[in-house]
């Protein structure tokens, strides 16, 4: 991530909190992982630095932790294989959670923690070798604008190949990926599943959002039965005019996004069946496809 961007990728990530400094470049540093020195940060809008997204009433919500170090930084080297992260609601815990690694090797390791939350509010999350709890909103499902699973995902006229729609550049990746053939609303009535990807490859590169995009190419390389679909964040990146960042593409507008990446993954009736946000890593991606 160029550092001109911070500023925009920390409202537009809204969940990076204790890592907005390495989340889309990662660090050579990192201590000891599992220590009485590390402690948990948030990958996701917490609902104090940046609107939550969790809901109750929409079955399993999912919350990427990272291990954050006594420097600040996360822990890329040697992290635990799992942690066990507790969960509570106003001080009653509520579960405790074995959570796998996630993106070793790949980017920042980061732990998924998903659960279902019965009551909207402030929840807490923390693990056994840390003093340190982090706190965590969830909100009515009315009060959240983005798709859950079992909703429809809708039709938008997204950026390809000949029809830019209000996008300049419709794919950032060095060599184009090959996902801006059809429009989600074209996908969406041809009777067959749907997956979207939201990310923008040059401006994060080496975490996150640039993977992504490779991880879904090597995920849908030979499924052939599949609308899938790459749609970049800003309308003109390299253009911050009239503000002092480029403006969202229309998708982000239209559906309120505030953040990236985001992949949705819709069965042949249009249903959102597989979602992920924030973080993911190859195998994430490639499970998330496998759900059609």
């Amino acid at each position: 991530m160029h550092l001109n961007r911070i500023s925009r990728r920390n409202v537009l990530g809204g969940g990076l909190a204790l890592v907005a400094l390495t989340a889309c470049g990662g660090s050579d540093g990192g201590a000891a992982s599992g220590t009485a020195a590390d402690r948990l940060g948030v990958r996701f809008p917490d609902g104090f630095r940046a609107p939550s997204i969790a809901v109750t009433g929409s079955g399993p919500q999912r919350f990427p932790f990272v291990l954050v170090a006594e420097d600040g930084f996360p822990v890329i080297d040697d992290p635990p294989a799992s942690i066990d992260i507790e969960v509570a609601f106003d001080g009653t815990p509520v579960e405790t959670v074995t959570v796998p690694a996630r993106g070793v090797g790949q980017f920042t390791p980061y732990y998924p923690l998903e659960f279902t939350p019965e009551q909207a509010g402030r929840y807490t999350a923390t693990v056994g070798f840390s003093e340190f709890p982090v706190e965590f909103m969830v909100m009515d499902r009315s009060e959240v604008a983005l798709f859950q699973n079992g909703d429809p995902l809708p039709a938008f006229d997204t950026p390809t190949t000949s029809n830019g729609h209000g996008v300049t550049t419709i794919c950032t990746r060095t060599e184009p990926c090959p996902f801006h053939e059809v429009t989600l609303t074209e996908a969406l009535a041809n009777g067959k599943p749907t997956v979207l990807l939201i990310a923008t490859p040059e401006f994060c590169q080496t975490d996150v959002c640039g993977p992504s995009v490779e991880f879904l190419i090597e995920a849908a390389a030979d499924r052939d039965d599949l609308n899938v679909i790459h749609a970049e964040v800003f309308a003109d990146p390299r253009n911050p005019e009239p503000t002092a960042f480029p403006e969202l593409a229309p998708l982000l507008t239209e559906w309120e996004l505030a953040f990236e990446p985001s992949l949705f993954v819709a069965d042949a009736s249009g249903t959102i069946v597989a979602s992920r946000h924030f973080a993911m890593d190859r195998d994430e991606v490639a499970d998330a496809i496998n759900a059609v």
